[in-house]
């Protein structure tokens, strides 16, 4: 078996959050995922739901649900109600990257549940291009904003915002 190309599949999921964004016609920061969610209801049946019975270690999750007969399916994020407004961004944009690389709960593809997997981190870097687009974070970091201010901005906290622009600093700066 071929090893799978993990740096291709963190530049797949950094083009289709891009392309998410294009398509919902958002044009500056913060991201409403209220808009992606809507516009993601327009090709798939999607519901987003709050779950208050949730461990603390458990954010998130994507499942896809069938009818008895197996001919309608319905996929689901929940998230985790007790977390802070970040993580529950967080959480919502990474099963959006589920879905669309169809990686739910309900595949055997790499997912576990303690967040290691290709697929976690193929989330993970789709959820970070979603909520802090490099083209936007471009023009924000060239006028000189502080770390906690493009935390603010972008409804991310400090430590995402930090990380994102820990790895992209090089692209920044062109």
């Amino acid at each position: 078996m071929e090893p799978i190309n993990e740096k291709a599949r963190l530049g797949s999921a950094r083009i289709l959050a891009r392309q998410l964004i294009k398509n919902c016609k958002i044009k500056e920061a913060p991201i409403s995922l209220r808009t992606v969610i809507g516009h993601l209801q327009t090709t798939h049946d999607l519901g987003v739901y709050a779950s208050a019975n949730f461990t603390d270690r458990l954010s998130g999750i994507l499942i896809t649900v069938e009818d008895e007969s197996g001919d309608t399916r319905r996929d689901e994020i929940h998230y985790n109600e007790n977390h802070s407004w970040h993580r529950k961004r967080f959480s919502i944009a990474h099963e959006i990257g589920h879905l669309l690389f169809n990686s739910s709960c309900n595949d055997s593809n790499g997912a576990t549940y303690d967040g290691k997997g290709v697929s976690e981190t193929e989330a993970n870097a789709f959820a970070a291009e979603l909520l802090m687009p490099l083209a936007f974070l471009k023009k924000d970091f060239k006028s000189g904003v502080d770390v906690k201010t493009l935390a603010w901005k972008y409804i991310v906290s400090q430590e995402a915002m930090g990380r994102k622009l820990a790895s992209s600093t090089t692209l920044l700066t062109r």
